[in-house]
């Protein structure tokens, strides 16, 4: 959201008449240093400082050798002066954010009532509740290595209703290390915690309260410029604990044959001769074991993953940038009683912005979803969204935001096959830099293939967002 715009007035360059006399020159002389010596009592003391320096920089100046210059020397530049104007309306209206040290921190609350209605063939459940969403990002400003910490917490209190709360936690920490101008590492790290969705495929069906999950993942990356090419290796550990369900009743569903561990790493090799589109090539290996060797079904759910990808990477500025690739991905079981997951990939990360104020962002995803029910291997989810935002006024933002997913699962044919889609519609309309009003209206639907149990979920809100 951009409040106040930064706008620059230009000063013409006007040159003195060539039958200007020398006394005008000698006038023309004496103006501009009483203008210049005006004009630095209004600027803030660092730059008042800088045009007194050239005050007395033209005081000392024999007014008598103007009159000898040539006149294109007549005419000083402006662009000082327009620079400096530049900087002092350098403000794109968004909060300044708190400055620690050499890190600025700025962090948001956000405040909404919302209702929410989930309807299914058999049952229509609603709720009015209250969310408050806490967020920061915290930003080194470093000269040469880099800091980037983003945090954003989810708590919701029902009002009325019987849908269940779904809190959530997400924080990540990117650490950039340029060890040299050739050689750069990146440790990240990040937690997640979220209450398993109903409509989850390895939810515990009737229950009256899914499982929390809490995911825990690191990765270290080295990249090298290899003259015209760009590598890199980066090892990754995810771990995965996931709480209790609880049926009706009081009854206790453990968890405990879901926790898991997954190690990682991948290569990866990119063309960087030419930095508006860049090809790459990557590969990547690894390996998931879960804490119980055997799971309640009697099965060893351990696997192997091995996955290639080539794509492309554009950067053609502010109009167009982003990645897009396909690739293939397999999973192998060591029970032989479980059927091998393969599947082609296609990711993409595109942002595009047609005109000022208006951007559109792609985004495709294929994941691998591991089960725990019997006999089942898991699903392939193919994941798009499409975000479209313009920029109404300098105060007020919307926002229309598109998806489907289709979920195929592999081994058993119990479970059918599901597609999601959805629509939802978002404004922000900033009273000041420090205070938003938003308000959203979101629809999604899952459908179950040779199945009755489809869901709707619709939900509309209001709130304000603060932001300092």
């Amino acid at each position: 959201m951009h409040i106040g715009k930064a706008k620059t007035k230009t000063i013409n360059d006007t040159r003195l008449p060539a039958t200007i006399v020398k006394g005008a020159r000698i006038t023309f002389a004496y103006l501009l240093l009483a203008s210049t010596s005006a004009f630095a009592q209004s600027l803030p003391t660092e730059l008042g400082a800088e045009t007194n320096a050239l005050e007395t920089e033209l005081t000392t100046t024999n007014i008598n050798q103007l009159s000898e210059l040539d006149r294109s020397q007549q005419n000083l530049s402006t662009g000082a002066v327009n620079e400096t104007r530049d900087l002092i309306n350098a403000d794109d209206g968004s909060a300044p954010g708190i400055r620690i040290g050499t890190l600025t921190l700025r962090p948001t609350l956000q405040n909404e009532i919302i209702y929410e209605r989930q309807k299914s063939a058999t049952s229509t459940a609603t709720r009015t509740f209250n969310q408050t969403n806490l967020g920061a990002t915290l930003e080194s400003d470093w000269s040469r290595h880099s800091l980037n910490v983003t945090g954003n917490a989810t708590l919701q209190k029902n009002i009325r209703g019987t849908i269940e709360e779904n809190p959530s936690v997400d924080v990540t920490s990117d650490l950039e290390f340029n060890i040299n101008d050739l050689l750069t590492a990146n440790l990240i790290g990040s937690y997640n915690f979220s209450k398993e969705s109903r409509n989850d495929p390895n939810a515990i069906t009737n229950a009256t309260s899914q499982a929390n999950i809490h995911t825990f993942s690191s990765s270290l990356g080295l990249t090298k410029e290899l003259g015209i090419l760009r590598g890199s290796v980066t090892g990754s550990l995810t771990r995965v604990v996931n709480g209790d369900a609880t049926l009706p009743g009081n009854i206790i569903v453990s968890g405990n044959d879901r926790d898991r561990l997954n190690l990682g790493l991948a290569l990866r090799l990119q063309y960087a001769g030419n930095p508006v589109l860049m090809p790459f090539i990557e590969g990547e290996i690894g390996t998931t074991r879960y804490d119980q060797d055997i799971d309640s079904s009697g099965t060893n759910r351990e696997f192997t993953s091995y996955g290639l990808r080539t794509g492309i990477v554009a950067d053609l500025g502010d109009k167009l940038s982003g990645e897009a690739s396909i690739g293939y991905v397999a999973n192998k079981f060591k029970d032989a009683s479980l059927p091998d997951i393969k599947a082609v990939t296609f990711d993409s990360e595109l942002n595009w912005s047609p005109r000022r104020g208006t951007t559109a962002a792609l985004g495709l995803t294929t994941s691998v979803e591991p089960s725990t029910s019997a006999g089942q291997s898991g699903s392939i989810l193919y994941a798009s969204t499409l975000d479209l935002s313009q920029e109404i006024t300098n105060r007020l933002d919307a926002t229309l935001g598109l998806n489907y997913s289709v979920r195929d699962f592999r081994g058993s044919t119990s479970t059918p096959n599901e597609s999601i889609y959805g629509a939802s519609l978002a404004f922000d309309w900033a009273i000041n830099r420090y205070l938003s009003m938003n308000s959203d209206l979101s629809f999604t639907r899952t459908d179950r293939f040779g199945s009755a149990d489809d869901v709707d979920d619709t939900s509309i809100g209001i709130g304000l967002t603060l932001t300092r």
